[in-house]
């Protein structure tokens, strides 16, 4: 007998007044507005190991606007060490830490932008990440070891390479060791291994689907693989912003305080969004360690490919509403056109705005403007 596919219908609360949330199909995918009526994420904290977040003024640093009314704790920069994890942009690009932290917790229901996966969680910014997107082991474990002894109950590492790390292996240890859920992108190199630190048994590693629900071309797989979450891809994304098979949200765009509403197509989005999804779970207190928030979203998740878990989806797409008890999957498949163009891909949907422009003025560019603009950004992990 056939497997129904989940829409994320099922229980779902009202639409948020976001303009853009019509045109972020992964929440709806990931079953995130049914779960809403079961939590939003308050009380659960992400530790954001990237690149920084747009989160704060200062200097030449603005707060993105579309982070306005998301909780922050304090971070720590471990690239240039110091208090502000501000995120450093690309020149020629959109920069990536902001985009995850937007995922995970976008203020959502303030009639601008997109809406995040859990809206009330807190986030934690923790730099680790050049602009582009290097960075070493010690680095990295640095930042998961501070942002477990800081109060995070997850740690988002939209990061990934071919060779692991015997310190971050360690730091992985630790925070396995006290509670934390680490959460890693499994790569975008199309491979069948999946990278680092995802490959590690203490990791929740998660793979990329397009809009129909097959794995990404560019989306690692494995033995290691645990889900797999929407990422999206390109070769389908058309003229118009409806069409874009992306993850959508707001980031900066070549500048510490120009920001654009952007598509991200990486395994990366796909780890912010599982990251988002244990948020819930903690808050909703049907899970706290990692071995029950990895347990949850396993049994939870809706079978892809092979029946039980294979290599290609691991246990399978994530659904929030399944994991937090909000409901049961509805049926039904979309019939969304798919492909690919490269393994990581980001494209604009907004001209680049700066801060005091990107309120109502950019809202009302956007809904004169139904064509979306290429971008070269290529985020990794």
């Amino acid at each position: 007998m056939p497997r129904p596919a989940a829409d994320g219908r099922a229980g779902a609360v009202r639409p948020p007044n976001d303009p853009l949330f019509k045109h972020q199909w992964h929440l709806q995918a990931l079953q995130i507005p049914a779960a809403w009526a079961v939590t939003r994420g308050a009380g659960a904290t992400v530790a954001v190991l990237d690149t920084g977040v747009a989160y704060e003024d200062r200097g030449v640093y603005r707060r993105a606007p579309d982070l306005a009314g998301t909780r922050f704790t304090r971070g720590w920069d471990f690239v240039d060490g110091d208090p502000h994890p501000n995120d450093e942009p690309p020149t020629n690009r959109q920069s990536h830490g902001t985009h995850i932290a937007g995922i995970i917790a976008q203020t959502t229901g303030n009639g601008l932008g997109g809406a995040g996966v859990a809206p009330e969680a807190t986030i934690m910014p923790v730099r680790v990440l050049q602009p582009d997107l290097s960075g070493s082991g010690r680095t990295i474990a640095r930042g998961l070891r501070y942002a477990v002894d800081h109060g995070a109950d997850i740690a988002n590492l939209s990061i990934a390479g071919p060779a692991g790390s015997a310190v971050l292996e360690d730091a992985i240890d630790y925070a396995a060791s006290k509670g934390v859920t680490v959460v890693a992108s499994a790569g975008n190199d199309g491979r069948a291994s999946v990278g680092f630190p995802a490959a590690y048994p203490k990791v929740l590693a998660v793979g990329a689907v397009t809009r129909d629900r097959t794995r990404a071309y560019y989306s690692n797989y494995g033995k290691a693989l645990d889900l797999v979450a929407p990422g999206g891809d390109r070769r389908a994304y058309g003229s118009g912003v409806g069409s874009g098979d992306g993850v959508l949200q707001q980031t900066l765009n070549g500048g510490p305080s120009t920001f654009c509403f952007c598509f991200m197509a990486s395994t990366s989005a796909a780890a912010a969004e599982v990251s988002g999804t244990a948020a819930l779970l903690v808050a909703s207190g049907r899970a706290t360690g990692p071995d029950e928030v990895r347990s949850a979203l396993r049994s939870g998740a809706h079978d892809l490919g092979e029946r039980g878990w294979d290599p290609e989806y691991g246990a399978g797409l994530v659904q929030a509403a399944g994991a937090v008890g909000a409901g049961e999957p509805a049926t039904g498949r979309p019939s969304n056109a798919t492909g690919a163009r490269s393994s990581s891909t980001a494209w604009l949907i907004w001209l680049a705005l700066p801060m005091t422009a990107a309120g109502a003025a950019g809202l009302a560019w956007w809904r004169r403007r139904r064509a979306a603009a290429p971008d070269d950004a290529t985020p990794g992990g």
